[in-house]
């Protein structure tokens, strides 16, 4: 199920909307269709929505390693 990212944005605004008003009216069935669309978008349309995000947090975690990993070594060699 490959979509655009306009739609997965306009299913998540349904569901928020879907979700105001069960917060608003006290009716479970829309808190519940909220929920729905909520997993549906989180199944199908994760990467296309945040696919930017995590190629950039995958670039932080592997420059922070590399650090990390020179500072353990580099405690290795000066506590020798």
């Amino acid at each position: 199920m490959k979509a655009s990212k306009s739609l997965w944005l306009m299913l998540l605004l349904m569901a928020l909307i879907f979700f105001l008003l069960g917060l608003n009216s006290r009716n479970y069935a829309f808190n519940i269709i909220a929920i729905g669309i909520s997993f549906i978008v989180y199944h199908y349309g994760y990467t296309s929505l945040f696919k930017e995000y995590d190629e950039q947090q995958r670039e932080k975690r592997k420059t922070a390693d590399t650090i990390y990993q020179a500072l353990r070594e580099g405690k290795k060699k000066g506590g020798d």
